[in-house]
């Protein structure tokens, strides 16, 4: 799926094997999405050794608008 094609928030699945590696599947999902600045806000867990990792891609405001707010 393109970027474009995408709302805000992203769902990715993760498949993880269950042995020593998947720490460091984690890790790296979670280090892509920070090089994105996208913000994790859920993670949730299905069977087969999966999980989907939800992802809120806009970038935060902190409560600053651009019209000097």
């Amino acid at each position: 799926m393109a970027d474009a094609d995408r709302g805000r928030y992203y769902a990715e699945e993760l498949q993880v094997d269950g042995g020593e590696g998947v720490r460091e599947r984690l890790q790296e999902a979670l280090d892509a999405g920070d090089r994105k600045e996208w913000h994790l806000v859920g993670v949730s867990d299905l069977p087969g050794e999966r999980l989907i990792l939800f992802w809120d891609t806009t970038r935060p405001s902190y409560g600053r608008s651009q019209y000097g707010g």
